[in-house]
């Protein structure tokens, strides 16, 4: 396992392969799991260096004080702090969910610089508004604080154990697996390490902006991927809404499955991911 220090916030992050880095973020309640026991990183280390982080509140990164930082912005620098730490100069940012709410706008802030940092951006299931839920101010506001304390109150078992028989638009694609017994189990082992507490206030801080900042997507200009799935309910309208907008986008849809796309249908995300990369490669070499 590998920390480093930055400011107050002991990070935890995991890394394997070699070649061009690509940093990945995952979605609420995950972890740096969510990519390197699914699969995905082992693939994609055959050709390049996959750096996973445990973002705030998240895995076994830990907080030191009341400054907790789960706000977007201080997110945002949490990325560099890491390429620093790493003494990256480059790097591919791939996200899920929530990590893709944070990579959309990182991706926006380094467009305005003349040297930036990525190569590429990758986004899975995702949307550029934090508050997503696309429903009125009251009704959002409830939801969330009802996850919130389910997360409390919960052990992770219980809320797992609870998806098998209420899904919800998240756990779809799961419910619908012919193996859905092992993928609960999957999400049981990637959610077992989140402390309840902090995710609990995470959710209640950081989930907050309505606004998709489209002229914001509009001025990115690196490669960008934005992936989808059939039965992904709460996030294929936003995935795509990101795809239209952010120019050249190139979009793929997963059929027949949901949101947790590293779980469900690890193969075809590695494909995509790879195909686009060798793409992106080409073009330089163009």
């Amino acid at each position: 396992m590998a920390y480093f220090q930055h400011q107050n916030v002991n990070f935890h992050y995991q890394e394997m392969g070699q070649g061009e880095a690509i940093i990945a973020l995952h979605g609420l309640c995950l972890n740096t799991k969510y990519w390197m026991d699914t699969g995905v990183a082992k693939a994609l280390a055959k050709h390049y260096r996959v750096i996973a982080l445990d973002m705030r509140a998240h895995g076994l990164t830990t907080i030191e004080g009341d400054a907790k930082g789960y706000d977007i912005e201080t997110m945002l620098m949490d990325i560099d702090a890491l390429a620093d730490h790493l003494q990256l100069d480059k790097f591919h940012l791939l996200s899920h969910s929530t990590g893709g709410m944070i990579a959309s706008r990182y991706a926006a802030k380094q467009s305005h610089k003349k040297q930036g940092r990525l190569l590429s951006l990758m986004i899975s299931n995702s949307s550029s508004a934090t508050k997503f839920m696309n429903s009125n101010f009251f009704t959002d506001g409830l939801a969330m604080e009802m996850l919130a304390q389910s997360v409390e109150n919960l052990s992770w078992r219980q809320i797992v154990e609870g998806l098998k028989f209420m899904a919800g638009p998240l756990f779809t694609g799961i419910a619908k697996s012919d193996n859905s017994a092992k993928q609960f189990e999957k999400v049981y082992e990637l959610m077992r390490d989140g402390d309840h507490t902090s995710i609990a206030q995470f959710i209640r801080r950081f989930y907050n902006d309505p606004d998709p900042h489209l002229e914001m997507l509009a001025q990115i200009t690196i490669p960008t991927l934005v992936l989808s799935a059939q039965w992904d309910s709460m996030f294929i309208k936003s995935s795509q809404l990101i795809a239209n907008t952010i120019p050249d986008a190139k979009f793929a849809l997963c059929k027949k499955a949901g949101h947790m796309l590293a779980i469900e249908s690890p193969k075809w995300l590695v494909h995509q991911i790879e195909q686009f990369l060798d793409n992106t490669q080409n073009q330089h070499v163009a």
